[in-house]
């Protein structure tokens, strides 16, 4: 089962995998229903299409979100199951079914993580499931007609995936290894990724950083950032790379907050950020928020503002940061008063 996007059907991208496939001498079923935010409904009628054809092997080709579908798809046939929502944060089950991953942004580095993120039909908010794919094939050449603005917002999700892996608090020196070079490869490279979307250099390298940040935080997991993207983003269909975007600058001063100077010392060496040996993890930290919202704009990124959200908007997603993984790696002991904090510097730090 090739497991996408109708829009990747129509533009050419997956019939590529279904044609390869093919000529393999395999039977392809095609379930392009898979949507942003990778909604829980649309994973069991995936499950239900499976069965019913019999499927023995899965290949997902498209975004983030579309990974995650494949994988809980996966995860609900081998544990012989009905619904994800059964599945959520459970223990890595045996793969009954292999699923391959395919990449067709740089971003997510879904095809490395050790879990999906799924939208609860129910709860509206997003859950993770614990599930890999069993290989990972990422193609540069796929992601040559992926539009200036949804490259600038999966490339700015890999920043998010690199600096959080090193900020937060699960410290780990492998981690912040690919981490740095991930931070490296996107500041180098993305701007150039989305002017020139089939330069080959540029593509190849950011499909790089997105797989080195999917490594990253598949051992450290994410921190606050990421805690605001899910809650808010769920709450409000916004996709996932761009609230990433939007809650990194803050991240970095809520870290320099709670968390290590070094941490914010490696982050800011990776990005080529000039600090002196004598400043304090605040005035680091500042430094890089301020960095990357020079960048942000330059890549022309849309404020939260200018979408039409106002700061009332943004806090509604405090109460729900709690229940979102990722909340638990942030430095410190954040309350929901913190989050709510945290969320106004988010709001006003980028305009």
């Amino acid at each position: 089962m090739v497991c996408t996007e109708k829009a990747l059907m129509d533009f050419g991208i997956a019939t590529q995998v279904v044609a390869a496939l093919e000529k393999a001498g395999l039977t392809v079923l095609v379930y392009d229903k898979c949507v942003a935010d990778a909604p829980s409904r649309i994973c069991d009628e995936g499950v239900v299409f499976a069965r019913e054809n019999k499927v023995d092997g899965i290949v997902a080709v498209g975004g983030g979100s579309t990974i995650d579908t494949g994988k809980a798809i996966d995860l609900v046939l081998s544990m012989g199951g009905t619904t994800i929502a059964d599945y959520y944060h459970v223990a890595e089950p045996e793969h009954k079914v292999k699923i391959i991953a395919i990449p067709t942004t740089s971003g997510t580095g879904s095809e490395n993580t050790p879990c999906a993120v799924i939208c609860d039909a129910v709860t509206g908010r997003k859950e993770i499931p614990i599930f890999r794919a069993d290989l990972a094939l990422a193609d540069p050449v796929l992601t040559y007609t992926v539009p200036a603005k949804v490259t600038a917002a999966t490339g700015l999700d890999v920043l998010a995936h690199c600096a959080e892996a090193i900020t937060n608090r699960n410290y780990n020196a492998y981690a912040n290894i690919v981490a740095k070079e991930g931070i490296r490869l996107t500041m180098k490279y993305l701007k150039t990724a989305c002017e020139k979307p089939k330069n080959v250099e540029a593509r190849e390298k950011m499909a790089l950083a997105a797989n080195l940040g999917g490594q990253a935080i598949a051992e450290t997991g994410c921190s606050i950032g990421h805690s605001f993207s899910q809650t808010f983003g769920a709450m409000n269909h916004i996709p996932h790379g761009l609230g990433c975007a939007w809650a990194l600058p803050s991240c970095m001063t809520y870290t320099a907050k709670y968390g290590r100077r070094e941490d914010l010392a490696e982050t800011a060496d990776a990005m080529g950020v000039a600090y002196k040996d004598s400043d304090d993890a605040m005035v680091i930290a500042k430094a890089i928020s301020d960095v990357l919202v020079a960048f942000m704009k330059e890549l022309g990124v849309v404020s939260i503002k200018d979408m039409g959200y106002t700061l009332e908007d943004c806090l509604k997603s405090a109460d729900l940061f709690q229940y979102d993984a990722a909340f638990a790696n942030a430095p410190g002991k954040p309350s929901v008063e913190e989050a709510r904090e945290y969320i106004k510097d988010t709001y006003f730090i980028y305009q």
